[in-house]
Protein backbone atom coordinates (compact mmCIF):
# COMPACT_ATOMS: atom_id res chain seq x y z
CA UNK A 1 0.00 0.00 0.00
CA UNK A 2 1.28 3.48 -0.89
CA UNK A 3 2.24 5.74 1.95
CA UNK A 4 1.04 9.33 2.21
CA UNK A 5 4.05 11.64 2.36
CA UNK A 6 4.05 14.53 4.80
CA UNK A 7 6.66 17.05 3.70
CA UNK A 8 8.78 18.99 6.19
CA UNK A 9 11.44 21.64 5.70
CA UNK A 10 13.36 22.06 8.92
CA UNK A 11 17.12 22.53 9.24
CA UNK A 12 18.27 19.30 10.87
CA UNK A 13 17.88 20.73 14.38
CA UNK A 14 20.11 23.77 13.87
CA UNK A 15 17.76 26.54 14.99
CA UNK A 16 18.93 30.05 14.24
CA UNK A 17 19.29 32.57 17.06
CA UNK A 18 17.36 35.25 15.20
CA UNK A 19 13.66 34.77 14.34
CA UNK A 20 12.94 33.36 10.91
CA UNK A 21 12.45 36.22 8.47
CA UNK A 22 9.32 34.65 6.99
CA UNK A 23 7.57 34.89 10.34
CA UNK A 24 8.43 38.57 10.70
CA UNK A 25 7.47 39.90 7.26
CA UNK A 26 4.91 42.68 7.53
CA UNK A 27 5.19 43.06 11.30
CA UNK A 28 6.03 46.19 13.26
CA UNK A 29 9.42 46.80 14.91
CA UNK A 30 7.77 46.33 18.30
CA UNK A 31 6.30 42.98 17.25
CA UNK A 32 9.73 41.87 16.03
CA UNK A 33 11.29 42.97 19.31
CA UNK A 34 8.71 41.03 21.34
CA UNK A 35 9.15 37.94 19.16
CA UNK A 36 12.93 38.04 19.57
CA UNK A 37 12.56 38.53 23.33
CA UNK A 38 10.24 35.53 23.62
CA UNK A 39 12.58 33.39 21.56
CA UNK A 40 15.48 34.38 23.79
CA UNK A 41 13.50 33.52 26.93
CA UNK A 42 12.58 30.11 25.50
CA UNK A 43 16.25 29.40 24.86
CA UNK A 44 17.23 30.52 28.37
CA UNK A 45 14.57 28.23 29.83
CA UNK A 46 16.01 25.35 27.82
CA UNK A 47 19.46 26.15 29.29
CA UNK A 48 17.90 26.19 32.77
CA UNK A 49 16.37 22.75 32.19
CA UNK A 50 19.83 21.51 31.19
CA UNK A 51 21.49 23.07 34.26
CA UNK A 52 23.60 25.43 32.12
CA UNK A 53 22.18 28.86 33.04
CA UNK A 54 25.21 29.62 35.22
CA UNK A 55 27.48 28.93 32.22
CA UNK A 56 25.52 31.53 30.23
CA UNK A 57 25.88 34.07 33.04
CA UNK A 58 29.64 33.48 33.22
CA UNK A 59 29.90 33.92 29.46
CA UNK A 60 28.09 37.26 29.67
CA UNK A 61 30.61 38.39 32.26
CA UNK A 62 33.51 37.14 30.14
CA UNK A 63 32.44 39.14 27.10
CA UNK A 64 33.34 42.56 28.48
CA UNK A 65 35.24 43.17 25.26
CA UNK A 66 32.57 43.40 22.55
CA UNK A 67 33.40 41.35 19.47
CA UNK A 68 34.24 43.47 16.45
CA UNK A 69 31.93 41.57 14.11
CA UNK A 70 28.79 42.00 16.23
CA UNK A 71 26.19 44.40 14.79
CA UNK A 72 25.09 47.81 16.04
CA UNK A 73 22.81 46.23 18.65
CA UNK A 74 25.91 44.60 20.13
CA UNK A 75 24.48 43.97 23.61
CA UNK A 76 21.54 41.91 22.32
CA UNK A 77 23.78 40.08 19.84
CA UNK A 78 26.26 39.31 22.62
CA UNK A 79 23.47 37.81 24.77
CA UNK A 80 22.31 35.68 21.83
CA UNK A 81 25.85 34.44 21.20
CA UNK A 82 26.31 33.69 24.93
CA UNK A 83 23.13 31.59 24.93
CA UNK A 84 24.31 29.65 21.89
CA UNK A 85 27.79 29.11 23.32
CA UNK A 86 26.37 27.85 26.62
CA UNK A 87 24.03 25.57 24.68
CA UNK A 88 27.02 24.14 22.79
CA UNK A 89 28.88 23.30 26.01
CA UNK A 90 31.38 26.15 25.63
CA UNK A 91 32.53 27.98 28.77
CA UNK A 92 34.04 31.34 29.65
CA UNK A 93 37.41 29.56 30.02
CA UNK A 94 37.11 28.32 26.44
CA UNK A 95 36.39 31.84 25.22
CA UNK A 96 39.53 33.11 26.92
CA UNK A 97 41.69 30.28 25.58
CA UNK A 98 40.64 30.85 22.01
CA UNK A 99 40.94 34.61 22.22
CA UNK A 100 44.57 33.98 23.11
CA UNK A 101 44.73 32.26 19.69
CA UNK A 102 42.96 35.21 18.03
CA UNK A 103 39.76 33.20 17.65
CA UNK A 104 36.68 34.95 19.05
CA UNK A 105 34.03 32.31 19.81
CA UNK A 106 31.40 35.02 20.35
CA UNK A 107 32.04 36.29 16.85
CA UNK A 108 32.04 32.78 15.34
CA UNK A 109 28.82 31.76 17.14
CA UNK A 110 27.06 34.96 16.10
CA UNK A 111 28.01 34.54 12.44
CA UNK A 112 27.17 30.82 12.43
CA UNK A 113 23.69 31.14 13.89
CA UNK A 114 22.60 34.10 11.78
CA UNK A 115 23.70 32.23 8.66
CA UNK A 116 26.62 34.51 7.88
CA UNK A 117 30.02 33.36 6.61
CA UNK A 118 31.82 30.79 8.76
CA UNK A 119 34.53 28.41 7.63
CA UNK A 120 34.34 24.65 8.20
CA UNK A 121 37.29 25.02 10.61
CA UNK A 122 35.32 27.57 12.65
CA UNK A 123 32.29 25.28 12.70
CA UNK A 124 34.50 22.51 14.05
CA UNK A 125 35.45 24.79 16.96
CA UNK A 126 31.76 24.93 17.89
CA UNK A 127 31.32 21.15 17.61
CA UNK A 128 31.98 18.80 20.52
CA UNK A 129 32.50 15.69 18.37
CA UNK A 130 34.39 15.16 15.10
CA UNK A 131 34.73 11.57 13.89
CA UNK A 132 35.27 9.39 10.87
CA UNK A 133 32.45 6.86 10.99
CA UNK A 134 30.63 4.27 8.90
CA UNK A 135 26.91 4.71 8.32
CA UNK A 136 24.39 2.00 9.19
CA UNK A 137 20.82 1.61 7.99
CA UNK A 138 18.15 4.08 9.11
CA UNK A 139 16.21 2.77 12.10
CA UNK A 140 12.63 3.85 12.75
CA UNK A 141 11.10 0.95 14.62
CA UNK A 142 11.08 2.16 18.23
CA UNK A 143 9.28 4.80 20.26
CA UNK A 144 11.42 7.88 20.95
CA UNK A 145 11.46 10.37 23.82
CA UNK A 146 13.08 13.24 21.88
CA UNK A 147 10.44 13.98 19.21
CA UNK A 148 12.53 12.70 16.27
CA UNK A 149 11.11 9.95 14.08
CA UNK A 150 14.19 7.88 13.24
CA UNK A 151 17.95 7.63 13.60
CA UNK A 152 21.03 6.54 11.68
CA UNK A 153 23.69 4.62 13.65
CA UNK A 154 27.29 5.48 12.81
CA UNK A 155 30.15 3.26 13.98
CA UNK A 156 33.25 5.30 14.81
CA UNK A 157 36.37 4.40 12.85
CA UNK A 158 38.52 7.20 14.27
CA UNK A 159 37.88 10.10 16.63
CA UNK A 160 39.35 13.51 15.78
CA UNK A 161 37.68 15.51 18.55
CA UNK A 162 35.61 14.58 21.58
CA UNK A 163 35.33 11.53 23.80
CA UNK A 164 34.19 8.87 21.32
CA UNK A 165 36.47 5.93 20.55
CA UNK A 166 36.80 3.48 17.66
CA UNK A 167 33.91 1.03 17.73
CA UNK A 168 31.52 3.39 19.55
CA UNK A 169 28.12 3.98 17.99
CA UNK A 170 26.78 7.51 17.52
CA UNK A 171 23.13 8.05 16.62
CA UNK A 172 22.20 10.90 14.27
CA UNK A 173 18.46 11.61 14.72
CA UNK A 174 16.13 12.21 11.80
CA UNK A 175 12.99 14.30 11.35
CA UNK A 176 12.11 12.04 8.43
CA UNK A 177 10.32 8.84 9.34
CA UNK A 178 6.96 7.11 9.77
CA UNK A 179 4.22 9.07 11.54
CA UNK A 180 1.59 6.33 11.34
CA UNK A 181 0.81 2.96 9.72
CA UNK A 182 0.59 4.52 6.25
CA UNK A 183 2.08 7.98 6.62
CA UNK A 184 5.62 9.24 6.50
CA UNK A 185 7.19 12.64 7.05
CA UNK A 186 10.07 13.66 4.80
CA UNK A 187 12.47 16.48 5.63
CA UNK A 188 14.22 17.35 2.38
CA UNK A 189 16.86 19.44 4.19
CA UNK A 190 18.34 16.38 5.93
CA UNK A 191 21.58 14.92 4.59
CA UNK A 192 21.30 11.54 2.88
CA UNK A 193 23.74 8.86 4.05
CA UNK A 194 24.41 5.55 2.32
CA UNK A 195 24.76 2.49 4.57
CA UNK A 196 28.28 1.08 4.54
CA UNK A 197 29.95 4.29 3.40
CA UNK A 198 32.48 6.19 5.50
CA UNK A 199 31.90 9.83 6.48
CA UNK A 200 33.61 12.69 8.24
CA UNK A 201 30.99 13.90 10.74
CA UNK A 202 31.17 17.23 12.57
CA UNK A 203 28.60 16.85 15.35
CA UNK A 204 27.22 18.42 18.50
CA UNK A 205 25.68 16.31 21.25
CA UNK A 206 25.16 19.54 23.18
CA UNK A 207 23.13 21.09 20.39
CA UNK A 208 20.96 17.96 20.19
CA UNK A 209 20.26 18.27 23.93
CA UNK A 210 19.44 21.98 23.57
CA UNK A 211 17.12 21.32 20.63
CA UNK A 212 15.28 18.62 22.57
CA UNK A 213 14.99 20.86 25.64
CA UNK A 214 13.54 23.65 23.47
CA UNK A 215 10.84 21.21 22.35
CA UNK A 216 10.12 20.17 25.97
CA UNK A 217 11.15 16.62 25.12
CA UNK A 218 13.61 14.24 26.76
CA UNK A 219 16.99 13.37 25.22
CA UNK A 220 17.65 9.74 24.32
CA UNK A 221 20.10 7.95 26.67
CA UNK A 222 22.40 6.70 23.90
CA UNK A 223 25.04 9.10 22.51
CA UNK A 224 23.05 11.17 20.02
CA UNK A 225 24.27 14.24 18.15
CA UNK A 226 23.22 16.64 15.40
CA UNK A 227 25.50 17.21 12.40
CA UNK A 228 26.94 20.57 11.30
CA UNK A 229 28.97 19.09 8.44
CA UNK A 230 29.18 15.70 6.78
CA UNK A 231 31.46 14.64 3.94
CA UNK A 232 31.88 11.24 2.38
CA UNK A 233 35.47 10.02 2.78
CA UNK A 234 37.08 8.35 -0.22
CA UNK A 235 39.51 5.41 0.21
CA UNK A 236 42.33 7.89 -0.54
CA UNK A 237 41.23 10.19 2.29
CA UNK A 238 39.82 12.95 0.11
CA UNK A 239 36.45 14.45 1.00
CA UNK A 240 33.68 14.09 -1.56
CA UNK A 241 31.01 16.80 -1.99
CA UNK A 242 28.14 16.55 0.46
CA UNK A 243 26.04 15.10 1.86
CA UNK A 244 25.96 18.09 4.24
CA UNK A 245 28.66 20.60 3.28
CA UNK A 246 29.40 23.88 5.02
CA UNK A 247 26.77 26.57 4.56
CA UNK A 248 29.61 28.98 3.80
CA UNK A 249 33.36 28.93 3.41
CA UNK A 250 35.63 26.74 1.33
CA UNK A 251 35.13 23.01 1.89
CA UNK A 252 38.18 21.18 3.27
CA UNK A 253 40.05 19.14 0.68
CA UNK A 254 41.07 16.13 2.71
CA UNK A 255 41.33 14.61 6.16
CA UNK A 256 44.95 15.68 6.61
CA UNK A 257 44.06 19.38 6.46
CA UNK A 258 41.27 18.91 9.01
CA UNK A 259 43.47 16.91 11.37
CA UNK A 260 46.19 19.57 11.21
CA UNK A 261 43.67 22.33 11.98
CA UNK A 262 42.17 20.46 14.91
CA UNK A 263 45.60 19.57 16.32
CA UNK A 264 46.61 23.23 16.28
CA UNK A 265 43.70 24.21 18.54
CA UNK A 266 43.75 21.09 20.70
CA UNK A 267 47.33 21.89 21.69
CA UNK A 268 45.90 25.02 23.33
CA UNK A 269 43.21 22.89 24.99
CA UNK A 270 45.88 20.72 26.64
CA UNK A 271 47.47 23.85 28.11
CA UNK A 272 44.31 25.33 29.59
CA UNK A 273 41.35 25.42 27.22
CA UNK A 274 38.39 23.05 27.35
CA UNK A 275 37.51 22.42 23.74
Amino acid sequence: MWRTLLFAAVIGGLCMSNPAQAELNGTTPEARRQYAQKLQQDRLQALTRRGRLDVYQQLIGANSRVSAALPANAEAASRDAAIDLAALGITAADVKSYRDLNKDLFDIAYRFFVGSSTTPAEQMLLADTVVIATAGKTQASRARTDGFLAEIPFTVVRSLKGNRAAGDVILVPRHSGPTGPETEQIDFSEAKFAPGKKYLLVLSKNWYEQYVALKNKQAEPHFTALPYLAYEVSPAGTLLPGPQPARSGVAPKDLKSIEAELRRYQEKHRTGGAL
